[in-house]
């Protein structure tokens, strides 16, 4: 019966059926119908404290919404420098027209999780291009961060994205992250597939990923933007925040199909 009269009492309240009975002469309610209004209100709520969950729900559900709508704006204004970029290592065709840009720390527990993900997406999908932007989030907290990040972008430009990838692919299969790996690891890595680590020039290669993840308005790793080379828009741009390989692996499949 309280669910019923609920309505029929605001109603009457803030709508009011006869205007000199629910409004003061100045056209507002009178200090005696705001504290009814206020006490209904506050009865409902106690009765059924759903509603303020409900609530909160739907304003973070919009808030998550407006800040992806941001995002993918920014996307489209940084496009060139996300898919063009020449310092930037990748994996795939030059020309494809499906791409994959991941920012990412090898020190990451959450970018290490995916990666094995990333690398079976490449070998399932050898027409789209995988850019990898090293991000190395942790580099004020653990050296190897910084030092792992500079040597992939310095072996990317001496040996190519073939290389690189074997680098990649090798630290991230080490299984360590949070503050595990070392200089040394690195060093044996880069050398098992060729390089001469005493030449290794680090120079802070990754700065520009840094102000690019700023303007995408990225606040973690991994972070992962599923987008076409040309005709872009906020519709066929996804981006997904953390580990979630599923819908990494539909965001390429759903591009790739209205692409075709």
């Amino acid at each position: 019966m309280k669910k019923l009269l609920l309505p029929i009492i605001l109603g009457a309240l803030l709508t009011g059926c006869n205007e000199t009975a629910t409004v003061n002469s100045g056209g507002e309610f009178t200090a005696q119908q705001k504290a009814q209004i206020e006490q209904i209100a506050s009865q409902y709520i106690i009765s059924h404290p759903d509603v303020l969950v409900k609530a909160s729900q739907t304003l973070q559900q919009q808030q998550m919404q407006a800040q992806q709508s941001d995002a993918k704006q920014a996307v489209i204004t940084n496009a060139n420098q996300l898919l063009n970029d020449k310092t930037t290592p990748f994996i795939g065709p030059k020309d494809a027209k499906v791409n994959v840009i991941e920012f990412f720390d090898y020190q990451c527990v959450f970018c290490s999780k995916i990666a094995d993900t990333v690398k079976q997406l490449e070998a399932k999908n050898p027409d789209v291009k995988f850019i990898f932007k090293e991000t190395p989030i942790f580099a004020s907290r653990w050296e190897a961060s910084k030092y792992a990040a500079d040597m992939g972008n310095w072996i990317y430009q001496q040996k190519g994205g073939a290389v690189y990838a074997k680098y990649h692919n090798a630290v991230f299969a080490t299984g360590k992250d949070e503050g595990k790996l070392t200089k040394k690891d690195i060093n044996t890595i880069a050398t098992s597939i060729g390089i001469d680590v005493s030449k290794f020039d680090a120079n802070n290669t990754f700065m520009n990923n840094f102000e690019l993840f700023s303007k995408l308005g990225f606040q973690g790793t991994p972070a992962l933007i599923v987008m076409p080379s040309s005709n872009i828009t906020t519709d066929n741009v996804t981006i997904i925040n953390g580990y979630n390989p599923e819908a990494l692996t539909k965001a390429i499949s759903d591009l790739k199909a209205s692409t075709k």
